[in-house]
């Protein structure tokens, strides 16, 4: 199982009292594509937190992989997200100053597998894909457009082959003919590499690239 949650409850320290997640039970195949669909507020970027262990449950089992992050480290669970998770945020979390190339090239640093060789070339790759034109793959990401910047960030969380993706919001500053071209790229990665996608979003017509989809309010018991 990719994802396995049983019993899960969450709340913020400085709220203790106001459970944003109770989660009884709720799992995710592997190679399942999921989307994940509520209103802002309702909890989902603290259950993407949870699962990618940038948020450590107190409270019940949180399983990815096999693995349960909740009784790792923290150290622990920065590698693991680094070697088994594709994080796409909706704030990008670009380094500025570095071009699109170099952004990407920070997956491998943080990455214990061995996939430096060759990883200049698999970002070309990835960038041509999304279409991002050579003569802008050295400009610093400052110098990128919002659209280009999302593009980046999307090919950073792909370039490890990551057997767990998770995408929060990733097309929406994309316009129509690049996000059509990012979920024509989005599914043929994941399928060529037997990812297991969980995908966030408020746009309910990207749904139909998905074989399950489920509101987060059916699988959160908190309100």
């Amino acid at each position: 199982m990719a994802i396995q949650l049983d019993h899960v409850r969450y709340a913020y320290p400085e709220a203790p009292e106001d459970v944003v997640l109770n989660i009884s039970e709720w799992s995710v195949s592997d190679g399942e594509r999921v989307f994940v669909h509520g209103p802002s507020g309702s909890g989902k970027s603290t259950l993407l937190n949870l699962l990618s262990g940038m948020l450590v449950c107190r409270e019940g089992c949180v399983s990815i992989l096999g693995e349960r992050l909740d009784k790792m480290s923290a150290r622990q669970r920065d590698r693991f997200r680094a070697n088994q998770i594709g994080y796409v945020f909706q704030q990008f979390n670009l380094m500025p100053y570095l071009n699109a190339i170099e952004n990407i090239e920070l997956a491998h640093i943080f990455s214990h597998r061995e996939r430096k060789r060759g990883g200049v070339k698999r970002a070309q790759e990835l960038l041509a894909a999304l279409n991002i034109v050579p003569s802008d793959w050295y400009k610093p990401s400052s110098r990128l457009s919002i659209g280009q910047q999302q593009r980046v960030a999307i090919a950073r969380a792909l370039v490890n082959k990551p057997a767990l993706l998770i995408a929060d919001e990733p097309t929406s500053s994309l316009d129509q003919e690049n996000r059509d071209n990012f979920m024509s790229v989005l599914m043929s990665l994941a399928t060529e590499n037997a990812i297991t996608l969980l995908f966030v979003s408020h746009d309910m017509s990207l749904s139909r690239d998905f074989g399950r989809t489920d509101a987060l309010a059916d699988v959160n018991r908190s309100r």
